[in-house]
């Protein structure tokens, strides 16, 4: 039982061996049925591609790929893609262990300061308090 679950989260990386270089990879190894051995074929083929892949990373390669050999991309796009999910992961629980440890010591509504330390949008302050009007003293 932990092996298959295991091979869930960890799937075998042999078969996407093509990830890292489509030009070294025998398409006889990729799985039969898919379109994948098919466009693997077609992509070794293709003059245009290789130079593509000797110019630029395996990210943006596959991302101009994606349109000519849309089910190598779709496969090898999120698998390039990983760290980015596994930092912004990693950042949330940093934000929230910060926001919950004992230094500190203010009242704050729970919740609120998580959304927007994670939060990739600037509020635009100034114009917030434009918009408010100031309750005059007595």
């Amino acid at each position: 039982m932990l092996k298959t679950e295991l091979k869930h989260y960890f799937p075998d990386v042999t078969c996407r061996a093509y990830i890292a270089n489509p030009f070294s990879v025998d398409p006889a190894d990729l799985p039969v049925g898919t379109g994948e051995q098919e466009e693997l074929i077609d992509i070794q083929a293709d003059e245009g591609a290789k130079t593509k892949h000797k110019e630029c990373s395996p990210i943006n390669f596959w991302v101009s790929m994606a349109s000519s050999y849309l089910t190598l991309a779709r496969h090898a796009v999120p698998q390039l893609l990983i760290f980015p999910y596994t930092w912004e992961c990693e950042q949330g629980f940093s934000a929230m262990l910060t926001i919950k440890s004992k230094s500190r010591n203010r009242l704050a509504a729970p919740g609120h300061d998580f959304r927007c330390t994670v939060s990739k949008v600037m509020p635009h302050i100034d114009q917030l308090v434009e918009k408010k009007q100031m309750q005059p003293s007595h």
